[in-house]
């Protein structure tokens, strides 16, 4: 088989797996494998598979599964063995698949939108599970729950902004689309009710407002939001006992964000105590094996922390990361999230026409959203942490001028500049 054979399989298999990822659990595994086969086949078809990474950025992915890797076997055995390693492994090959795959400029936007249009059906997927009651909750099928499905939604939806800002290419053709999916996935989220992934996308299109300096556009954009919950209180007043009205109150009641929030406190307290008895610092007690602490003694002697049910993750990204894998996987974590902070900043100061590209707010929502987020709410891992590396290799990809990025870069050209 050709090479040109394999980057066409290659590009659906891609496509096949943004539009399921929020979804679909199986088919994204399975899309996920052949699509890695597919990719690696292709470059050692052409010669360009090497084992030893050369850039920065590959150098700092192969550390993030390196400390994964080396974590899980220095406490194997336990419960979940290689399944946090795999994990990383998705989300990493992700990453590096989408930066060194050298995909044309109009293949990288069609992938955009293909996201977009996976997060619109993942919400009818998961509407229509509600309304059924499979689910106690408005989420998505495949992309965790309530919280984790924010974070996914409020990737996305930075993504969209990025698409609708952006004035190149084919964006006029979707702008309709694009506007219409933008309202539908703040509205979920708002609907969702999760604080955390409100306040991150809250504080970035803050961020966004301010680079485009565009007030009647920030000022249009709240107003239509304002109507559309203004109708929406008012229908949920109307129809009180409507399964959405039901899930609302439930979701912003006093009680529930007061026992969200001692719960936080309690894991927060739990890790803490973890990390004073100065045991497992090194390598950690192993990636998703956070529930291993609750056995150990300093919980079982302690009447606050013995109280605590769920023992799944610190509600901290960085807290959850030190305790799994240690400082060495801490160290190889803030690495990683340092380069692509500096690649934002880089792309932002070389861009000519101070207007940045869609790629830009992707990489941006993909750092930034899991990351504050993270900070109250799940760490970094399943379908989430695959769509932000999804899009933060589409921008290491791209062009760091913007005026050189006219014309559609090829494979060979992306693999010749670097």
């Amino acid at each position: 088989m050709t090479s040109e054979k394999l980057y066409h399989y290659e590009i659906i298999l891609l496509s096949l797996l943004v539009l399921v990822l929020p979804s679909l659990e199986a088919l994204k595994t399975f899309f996920w494998f052949s699509y890695l086969c597919v990719y690696l086949l292709r470059r050692f078809r052409e010669g360009r598979l090497s084992l030893l990474p050369s850039q920065q950025i590959n150098i700092a992915i192969t550390l993030f599964l390196l400390a994964a890797f080396s974590s899980t076997i220095a406490n194997w055995p336990f419960d979940n063995g290689f399944k946090g390693f795999i994990d990383e492994l998705r989300y990493c090959t992700l990453f590096l698949c989408l930066y060194n795959g050298g995909y044309t400029a109009r293949e990288y936007r069609r992938i955009a939108l293909l996201i977009v249009l996976g997060v619109l059906g993942g919400l009818l997927y998961g509407l229509v599970e509600f309304l059924l009651q499979m689910r106690p909750e408005l989420q998505f099928h495949s992309a965790g729950i309530l919280t984790q499905s924010s974070i996914y939604l409020g990737i996305a939806i930075i993504l969209t902004t990025g698409l609708l800002l952006d004035d190149q290419g084919e964006f006029n053709r979707y702008k309709k689309f694009l506007l219409v999916a933008w309202f539908i996935q703040v509205f979920t989220l708002i609907y969702m009710g999760s604080r955390g992934s409100m306040l991150a996308v809250a504080a970035i299109l803050f961020i966004i407002a301010l680079i485009k300096c565009r007030i009647r556009t920030v000022l249009l954009f709240i107003g239509v939001m304002a109507v559309l919950i203004t109708v929406a209180g008012s229908l949920l007043k109307v129809y009180p006992d409507n399964p959405f009205s039901k899930e609302i109150k439930r979701q912003y009641s006093v009680e529930r964000i007061k026992h969200a929030d001692k719960e936080r406190l309690q894991l927060w307290n739990l890790s803490i105590a973890k990390l004073r008895t100065a045991e497992d610092l090194v390598w950690g007690v192993g990636p998703r094996n956070y529930k291993s602490i609750q056995n150990e003694d300093f919980v079982t002697r302690s009447e606050s922390l013995s109280t605590i049910i769920n023992f799944h993750h610190a509600h901290n990204l960085f807290l959850t990361q030190l305790i799994e894998q240690g400082f060495i996987g801490l160290l190889a974590m803030l690495y990683f999230y340092f380069l692509v902070l500096l690649k934002i900043l880089k792309l932002w100061r070389t861009d000519t026409s101070r207007s940045p590209a869609w790629y830009w707010y992707a990489g941006l929502g993909g750092f930034s959203i899991p990351l504050i987020a993270g900070l109250f709410n799940t760490p970094f891992y399943q379908e989430h942490a695959m769509l932000a590396m999804l899009l933060m290799g589409t921008m290491f990809a791209q062009p760091e001028n913007r005026g050189k990025a006219q014309k559609p870069l090829h494979m060979t050209e992306i693999y010749d500049n670097k």
